[in-house]
């Protein structure tokens, strides 16, 4: 068993709705850039596997495989992620063997699955939510930002969803302080759709504020895999992502402290069937895995995996045991040198602005060129986070004197 090709595809693939494209474009995220790798041994054997973004592709390394044992490889996270899955593939397929029968002993036939959606006004959360009960889901990952307010959101989302849908709410570190901390997440305690808490702030910053808020709160913590938060037992759980030597590393760890973890592996169809495979034999996966896949408007396969109650059952078919649809691949294939619909987004002009409800009905107001601005500015705690009825306005580029008068004084102050 050698390979005998490996062959990189860029593609892009758009996001399923207008509304997740204006956030998703705004926004410091992914776009729809999904690099899909092709491996193909020498008896004919083709595996596949994917993941958002990607990055450059190094063809003097994809040549020094061709000749050897795809089984030499399977563990070099060096390879990057997407070649990873697709050798794991493609050696499952050769032997008949499902991909979670290589990577260790199958603990669980089903695996959890969480929605994702970036920061959005709560109106449009309230179509993600209904968007995810109809395809199955019972989880949905939030990212709460300082400049809305994360409480009208989740009680207006909360009226759109069962009691026993849940919101994992991720701060990724905005609410900087453990004090800070607890005052917000001690109010949506007592909010029944509301699950878990990732990075409320960074956790590995302040052990001792950790466990003080730990202990202030009733749903559970997790960060992503730090060793101090870990043996300082700071937190209920982890987010767990990468290559498959370093996942399996930290997910031992996980399980030797008890901690439960949730699989982040960002990508398409192929990243989530593989999630299903690696999830199925690690014993601590327990909480719902992210891989944004539900974002886009085609997984690229024939067949889609099928989500009920929030878990979707491991493929039993040789390799990923999941077949890709070509005509996909072809239909979303580009040049690698092609900028995404984001990249052109973002290279042009436009007007963020910060408001809340002010003194005698009047606006706070910070206005910015770009978002790494006002983010740089909630994390130097240079304007106020969370405040009661905080939304963001964009203004677009409308070619007038005013808009670029405004715009160029905005971006003379660095913001």
């Amino acid at each position: 068993m050698k390979i005998a090709r490996v062959e990189p595809l860029i593609l892009h693939i758009p996001f399923y709705a207008d509304h997740v494209v204006a956030a998703m474009h705004r926004a410091q995220t992914h776009d729809e850039r999904v690099l899909v790798m092709r491996v193909e041994l020498d008896d004919g054997t083709v595996g596949y596997g994917d993941t958002q973004g990607g990055g450059s592709v190094d063809t003097k390394r994809l040549e020094s495989l061709i000749g050897t044992s795809p089984l030499a490889h399977l563990l070099d996270d060096s390879l990057g992620f997407a070649l990873q899955v697709a050798l794991l593939d493609a050696v499952g397929r050769a032997t008949g063997t499902p991909a979670h029968a290589l990577l260790g002993h199958q603990v669980r036939s089903r695996c959890p699955l969480s929605w994702w959606d970036i920061d959005m006004p709560a109106g449009d959360w309230v179509k993600e939510a209904e968007a995810s009960l109809r395809r199955g889901y019972t989880t949905f990952k939030m990212k709460a930002r300082p400049w809305r307010d994360i409480h009208e959101q989740i009680a207006t989302v909360g009226q759109v969803v069962p009691d026993d849908y849940r919101f994992d709410v991720d701060f990724n570190g905005f609410l900087l302080t453990a004090a800070r901390a607890e005052e917000h997440l001690s109010r949506l305690d007592g909010h029944v759709n509301v699950g878990m808490y990732e990075s409320p702030f960074y956790l590995q910053r302040d052990i001792d504020g950790a466990r003080i808020l730990r202990e202030a709160v009733s749903k559970p913590i997790v960060e992503h895999f730090v060793p101090e938060v870990l043996h300082a037992r700071a937190s209920d759980g982890f987010v767990i992502g990468g290559g498959i030597e370093g996942v399996r590393r930290q997910a031992g760890l996980a399980a030797e402290f008890n901690k439960p973890f949730w699989l982040q592996l960002v990508g398409a169809g192929l990243t989530t069937a593989y999630a299903l495979h690696l999830g199925a034999v690690l014993s601590h996966a327990q909480y719902p895995y992210i891989t944004c896949f539900e974002l886009f408007e085609d997984d690229l396969l024939v067949q889609p995996i099928d989500i009920v109650d929030g878990y979707a059952a491991v493929p039993e078919g040789p390799g990923l045991g999941v077949e890709v649809d070509e005509e996909a691949l072809r239909r979303y294939s580009v040049d690698p040198a092609t900028p995404t619909p984001k990249e052109k987004y973002r290279a042009q002009k436009r007007l963020l602005r910060v408001r809340w409800p002010g003194v005698a009905g009047k606006q706070r107001q910070w206005t910015f060129s770009d978002e790494s601005h006002y983010q740089r500015e909630f994390y130097a705690g240079s304007i106020p986070p969370f405040q009661q009825g905080a939304h963001l306005d964009v203004t677009e580029d409308d070619g007038s004197a005013g808009f670029a008068s405004e715009h160029a004084a905005v971006v003379a102050r660095g913001l």
